[in-house]
């Protein structure tokens, strides 16, 4: 029996910033509605972030956040770029800035992640993105 292999298009598209992994909380609260939301970052770039969360958000809906940095806190607004399952009870949810996230915030995460890698590689202690900010007192 023939194989009929269908050849789709791939679009590549690549990103304008360079992601940063990170972990480290943020608030966000729906400009649609009453409530605050705390999670931790998955990455986050110039342009955007990303996290988990436990309930669909309808791309375009509108959100102001926050990165509780400790002498500046970061405040932001943006929309939802997308939303997808990520499992079975949880989905992955994209942020996009509507203004560029200034260089030194993204300063202050590298430094919190450099701390963070260098206690698991130099002492072999492992913490969160979270813990590593506040020793440094980035994280309020």
């Amino acid at each position: 029996m023939p194989v009929h292999l269908s050849m789709e298009r791939v679009t590549m598209r690549t990103r304008q910033f360079v992601r940063q992994t990170t972990n480290i909380p943020f608030k966000f609260k729906l400009k649609s509605m009453i409530g605050e939301h705390e999670h931790q970052l998955k990455n986050i770039s110039q342009g955007g972030l990303c996290f988990r969360g436990c309930g669909w958000i309808e791309p375009g809906t509108e959100l102001c956040l926050c990165i509780p940095f400790a002498k500046d806190p970061c405040h932001l607004n943006g929309k939802i770029a997308w939303c997808h399952i990520a499992d079975q009870s949880q989905y992955e949810i994209g942020i996009q800035f509507e203004e560029s996230l200034e260089i030194p915030a993204l300063q202050q995460i590298d430094q919190i992640e450099l701390y963070k890698r260098l206690l698991d590689q130099g002492c072999g202690e492992r913490v969160t993105s979270e813990d590593a900010g506040r020793r440094i007192g980035a994280i309020s």
